[in-house]
């Protein structure tokens, strides 16, 4: 999940929008008057410069603006329709002719519950109970009077958009869980081997948020591809031909990995020699992502180990008339002799061996 800092600026005052963007832009940099000196006296004194170091670690804002709430509702909806929402508003209180900032407040928190308002006012024009009443989720909303000082404005951005993006983080981790915990159950279902294969696929295209993708096997003794289930593929030639392409590649990962579009899980233990591969996946790089996937993997390993062990075994049993016959004669025994462990066990040895 890549963190944001859009912020958008609501004002009917161009001028005052304008600088608060600028204030935003520049903030915390020293100019470059300062930078020289500083970098000169750095050399001089025989330390390293490190004002590249402490230019790079500086928040870099995203800035909108907007000179009324209309305008501003109208851009707030586009952005969580591009999956960019604003992270931070502000908001000023008295924009005529349209909405003020109360009605702003209000029609933008029926679209978007996380965003992080903070309201602009040189007037008391409502109290901060009346506003907290009226607005939901007070506790994403801040006021600030006019005239305020630059260091105000720096410090509630800079504070309010590292507060959203953890917040997002943190709901980012419980979806994550949930859909394990999910997928998970899918796995351990006990079915046929097809449908265990299925159900393995689909648990992996549920946490990654894909439906398209393929479960396939390299099998090494022929030099060739086994796909056992696909999704969104037309035919299952089409998942071939993309493992044909990019089978160097692939055959050589040995952890998840990004392979053109497609994210190649392999999976290789306990005689297992699968490959999981999900096309246009949503995925992460926080740890708590790569616990959750690691978690699958081991879950699918088990699996696909008792599969391969099932046909295996199955491999050597008698053929399906041949078990009649056997289930015949067995039943015939039970009714003879009712009630012989023996006969009971053998009984169960063969259903066993039928499954």
């Amino acid at each position: 999940m890549q963190s944001s800092r859009r912020v958008l600026i609501v004002d009917d005052q161009s001028d005052l929008r304008e600088q608060l963007a600028q204030l935003l832009l520049s903030s915390g940099r020293q100019n470059k008057t300062a930078r020289l000196v500083k970098s000169m006296r750095a050399r001089l004194m025989g330390f390293s410069d490190g004002a590249e170091k402490d230019h790079d670690a500086l928040p870099n804002y995203d800035i909108d603006t907007a000179g009324q709430g209309q305008e501003a509702y109208e851009m707030v909806q586009a952005a969580l329709n591009q999956n960019a929402p604003y992270a931070v508003m502000f908001l000023d209180m008295r924009m005529p002719p349209g909405w003020d900032g109360l009605k702003t407040a209000q029609e933008i928190r029926k679209i978007d519950q996380n965003i992080e308002i903070v309201m602009m006012t040189a007037y008391a024009d409502y109290s901060q109970e009346d506003l907290a009443r009226e607005i939901s989720s007070p506790e994403k909303m801040l006021f600030i009077k006019k005239p305020f000082h630059s260091e105000e404005i720096c410090q509630f951005a800079y504070s309010l958009c590292m507060k959203w993006n953890n917040q997002m983080l943190e709901s980012a981790r419980q979806n994550w869980l949930g859909k394990l915990i999910l997928n998970l159950r899918k796995i351990k279902q006990q079915d046929t081997a097809k449908d265990s294969y299925r159900r393995i696929l689909d648990a992996y295209l549920g946490f990654l948020a894909t439906d398209k993708g393929f479960v396939a096997d390299w099998l090494a003794e022929t030099a060739k591809w086994n796909i056992h289930a696909f999704s969104g593929f037309d035919k299952e030639e089409d998942a071939l031909e993309l493992l044909i392409k990019n089978q160097s590649q692939i055959l050589d990962t040995t952890a998840q990995s990004i392979v053109d579009t497609l994210n190649v899980i392999p999976l290789r233990e306990q005689g297992v020699n699968s490959f999981i591969v999900a096309k246009n996946a949503k995925t992460s790089n926080d740890q708590t992502w790569f616990h959750c996937i690691n978690m699958l993997n081991l879950t699918a390993l088990d699996q696909l180990a008792f599969i391969r062990k099932l046909e295996l075994r199955l491999q050597n049993c008698p053929a399906s008339s041949t078990l009649d016959e056997i289930r015949i004669i067995i039943k015939g025994l039970k009714s003879k002799y009712l009630g012989d462990p023996d006969i009971a066990k053998l009984s169960a040895r063969l259903n066993d061996i039928s499954y």
